[in-house]
């Protein structure tokens, strides 16, 4: 898993970093879910936009994901010190 941090423009936009976007082949115009959950916000790249029509397909694309974290046995505080940790080395 790769962690890097990024910060929010004026505009409410979010940079993804150049690694990560090279790295999963990302290209300008794509799509993606973004799901918020307390103090998390989770994107997941749609590589389909018009077979996901409603929330329950929404949810079903979600459900691999927190299914795949449950399987590795990855918690929200596992992720939480995983983004400190890369915080803190990003500042170094």
């Amino acid at each position: 898993m790769e962690i890097e941090t990024t910060k929010i423009t004026s505009k409410g936009q979010v940079v993804i970093p150049r690694d990560i976007r090279e790295k999963e082949g990302i290209k300008e115009g794509e799509h993606f879910f973004v799901y918020g959950s307390g103090d998390s916000i989770i994107l997941k790249r749609v590589k389909n936009l018009e077979a996901v029509k409603n929330i329950d397909e929404f949810e079903k694309v979600f459900r691999s994901a927190w299914k795949t974290a449950k399987e590795k046995g990855i918690t929200g505080k596992d992720v939480t010190e995983v983004i400190r940790s890369a915080r803190v080395e990003k500042r170094k």
